[in-house]
Formats: structure tokens, sequence, C-alpha cells
């Protein structure tokens, strides 16, 4: 399966003909209502099952958009509160206030990540782009070598990283990657033995 362009990623019609997880997801989503009830706050799936290089553990990361924090938390209390394991918190994550949301569902476990900026703006958007852009232009091998650093317990970010030999922190280096061109991504996976994808 070819990686989507970035703006295929907003809304989840791309869920539908996706994988047989990424649809499981779409029928999830559907059931519960859950992006449904978080009409209000821009609701963005991001993270690994988007980019087909999720495993068994991975949960579904919905990014949000709150104006006054309480409104998301009324809203998360009054819709999801039911739900297993149901948890929220408020923390500070690069200096914005931050809430996140959790709850399972029988076939899925769920983060709902608030912060006061545009979905598309937060770092999980955008270290989203970065990883599919690198997964866009590399051959399968690439792909399946992520996969296999993450059975392993290795987060996304730092999985990235290792398998591209980028020091440093694995979270402010896909950042940095966000302003660079293809031909740059090209360049790193050819050094490192990747065939590019000649899309």
């Amino acid at each position: 399966m070819h990686s989507l362009p970035s703006k295929s990623f907003l809304g989840t019609d791309y869920l539908q003909f996706g994988t047989a997880k990424q649809q499981e997801l779409f029928r999830d989503l559907e059931e519960w209502k859950i992006l449904k009830c978080l009409h209000g706050f821009k609701p963005t799936l991001a993270g690994t099952i988007p980019l087909n290089i999720d495993t068994d553990s991975s949960d579904v990361d919905i990014l949000v958009k709150f104006n006054i924090p309480a409104h998301l938390q009324k809203i998360c209390y009054a819709k999801f509160r039911n739900l297993p394991n149901y948890s929220f918190s408020e923390k500070t994550i690069a200096l914005r206030v931050t809430l996140v949301c959790r709850f399972e569902t029988k076939k899925f476990q769920y983060e709902i990540f608030g912060q006061a900026i545009e979905p598309t703006e937060q770092y999980g958007w955008i270290h989203m782009i970065v990883e599919n852009r690198f997964l866009t232009l590399a051959d399968p091998t690439f792909r399946e070598e992520i996969r296999n650093l993450k059975k392993q317990g290795i987060k996304t970010e730092p999985a990235f990283c290792k398998v591209l030999d980028l020091k440093g922190d694995p979270y402010k280096i896909l950042l940095q990657w966000n302003q660079k061109t293809d031909e740059q991504f090209r360049e790193l996976l050819f050094q490192k033995g990747y065939q590019i994808n000649p899309n």
C-alpha cells in the first residue's frame, strides 16, 4: 500500500479503503461516534494506524484543539466516562497546556490529545507527516524495519531516527525534517541503502 499525501489524512475517508485494521478503526469510530462527539474540537487522527506501521499494542491518537480547557474536559466526561479505563489528565508539553483523555472500546485504545492550537500545528501531526514522507519515498523494506523496531517496544519517532541513523532528540529531529525538501529525504534514504519509489 502506498502512503498518502498529507492532505488525505484529514478526515477518515481513507480508512474505509485502507488496511483491514484501518477499516476496523473506521467502523469503531462510527459505532461509538467518537469523532462526532468531538465535533467542536476539530478531531484529527494521527499516529501509527493511519501510516500502516501499527503493532498489536498501538493506540489510536486523536488530536483536538480547545479554546477553553474545561469545555473539552466536560465533553470527554459526558461522552466517554463509561467506557473502560477512562482517564483525564492535564500536563504541560512544550510550554503548552495539554489535556489527555484515554479510554478503550472492545477493539481499540484511544488517546485524545488536546492543545489550544490547530491539530495540524501540533507535534504529533507534524511527526506523522514527516514519517509519511519517508514511507512514501522509500521501498517497502523501510516500513518493515520500522515495524520490527516497534514490535520490540521502541516508540515511533525513535524508531525512525534509529533506522535513518539520525542522532539527537528524535522528537526535535523529526520536526526539523518538516522543513526539508523531498530531494533531501531521497538523499538520506539513498545514503542508507534504500531503493527510492519512482513516484
